[in-house]
């Protein structure tokens, strides 16, 4: 951030850092350390706003604020915004950095499936009984949101992306089909990222000078059954335990979805009009990270080693 800032923006522009979903802080605080440290010239044009939903971690990012006025001050530098980043109303039009590291994986998905034979998709509506059973449907009529997402998909990412179809006219699914030949002739759910498709909006229409820096897993193991398919696991006896289906009780479980980003690159140029760039994670910090600092005695480094399942995808 501080490189391109001081490549195009300085000293005409503050730098300007959102962070969206900052968790206890730790990163704020460690960024406006460094740049106090190596570019107080930059620091001091510097400000960062948290946009975060959660009013419990709202209120411990200004504890660790003020907790740590003392010793590492920022307290002028930072204002946290407690609220949703899709509820934003206010036009930015000053150019900034915008934040969104492993959100993405928490943002809800819709679940399709296409009809085999006619290539229509069915999107799934999920039925809570009295009870709080959960039963899953169907649907021929996809919703506004669902529908767009698709359209701008086909449009897009039309070389990036391996539609679901083709795996239905598969050998593999031939011979599943015959076997059942009861079932009904639709693919397996494909889990796709309608919410992302609306943060990217909100980038463009409130934030149109921004630079995304954003970095997420585009594969976990242990997966539900599906396309882009999400792992949903809980927490028992200081064990994680997988299960095979999101339909788990609200509240109880981690459901995270896994980032297609040769598509979702297509999908943010489409709406955004601007250029970008996906690395993998390890080959990211190669260019940017003092990883000599991160080498163990044993000759690993976490650093690179650990996010073999990760990508960043930035704004160039």
């Amino acid at each position: 951030m501080v490189t391109n800032y001081k490549l195009s923006l300085y000293p005409y522009y503050d730098l300007l850092i959102y962070e969206m979903g900052a968790g206890n802080g730790t990163l704020m605080l460690n960024i406006l350390d460094y740049i106090r440290e190596e570019h107080p010239e930059v620091y001091e044009r510097t400000k960062f706003r948290v946009v975060e939903i959660s009013s419990s971690l709202a209120s411990l990012q200004m504890q660790q604020l003020e907790q740590n006025a003392r010793t590492r001050g920022h307290l002028d530098k930072v204002e946290i915004v407690n609220r949703s980043i899709f509820d934003w109303d206010t036009y930015v039009s000053s150019p900034c950095f915008f934040l969104a590291l492993e959100v993405f994986d928490n943002f809800a998905h819709d679940a399709i499936r296409y009809n085999t034979h006619t290539g229509e998709p069915l999107q799934a509506v999920v039925l809570i009984d009295g009870a709080g059973e959960f039963y899953e449907f169907y649907e021929r009529d996809v919703d506004p949101v669902a529908s767009r997402f698709l359209k701008i998909r086909d449009i897009a990412a039309r070389s990036s992306y391996n539609h679901p179809l083709g795996a239905a006219s598969s050998i593999i699914w031939r011979n599943i089909r015959q076997k059942f030949p009861g079932a009904e002739d639709l693919t397996i759910p494909e889990y796709i990222p309608t919410r992302l498709m609306q943060f990217f909006d909100i980038l463009h229409n409130y934030f149109p000078a921004h630079r995304l820096l954003s970095s997420d897993f585009h594969y976990l193991p242990n997966a539900v059954p599906g396309i882009n398919a999400p792992i949903v696991q809980t927490r028992f006896g200081r064990k994680t335990i997988a299960v095979t289906t999101p339909l788990v009780l609200q509240g109880y479980f981690d459901i995270l979805f896994p980032t297609d980003f040769k598509v979702m690159e297509d999908v943010y140029r489409a709406i955004t009009g601007k250029l970008t760039r996906v690395s993998m994670h390890e080959d990211f910090l190669k260019r940017w990270a003092y990883i000599e600092d991160t080498q163990t005695q044993s000759g690993e480094n976490p650093l690179l080693n650990w996010y073999k399942n990760a990508s960043v995808m930035i704004t160039v």
